[in-house]
């Protein structure tokens, strides 16, 4: 698998340490990154750049990943290139015919928030890892908070 291309850091910039196989913060203090480190990119996810440094899985916002790389002109060419991943991507299998759930995002001020209908509620996915059922037999619930 070719490897991203490396980029030079032109600002001190300071990154989440991510786990390396599930790609979610260790909930360590942000660690700086320091001026002219060489990074390799990896994804963007949502509004965060993934990228490695020093052989570990880092997040920043992606604006300040931009800035301090030297805006899109290097994000556009690193992301053109084939991303390494911390993780071999497997082949994703045929989806199965039949019923299936259909998430919709519910905007939230601090987690990713995901529901889906089912009967007599809801099913309420947090940050893709977390799920609880919320009893809703009319499924009045708009997705805002209690007032």
């Amino acid at each position: 698998m070719p490897k991203a291309p490396t980029i030079s850091l032109m600002k001190i910039i300071e990154a989440n340490k991510l786990h390396p196989r599930t790609c979610m913060s260790l909930g360590l203090p942000p660690v700086t990154v320091p001026y002219g480190a060489l990074v390799e990119p990896v994804a963007v996810d949502r509004d965060c750049q993934r990228f490695m440094y020093l052989s570990e899985l880092y997040e920043c916002k992606y604006d300040l990943f931009l800035s301090a790389t030297g805006g899109a002109k290097q994000a556009e060419q690193a992301s053109q290139s084939e991303p390494a991943t911390a993780v071999e991507a497997e082949p994703e299998p045929a989806a199965p015919s039949g019923p299936r759930l259909g998430w919709t995002r519910i905007y939230s001020s601090n987690y990713t928030v995901m529901r889906t209908a089912v009967p007599g509620g809801w099913l309420v996915a947090l940050n893709g890892n977390g799920l609880t059922f919320v009893p809703d037999a009319r499924h009045k619930w708009d997705g805002g908070s209690a007032e």
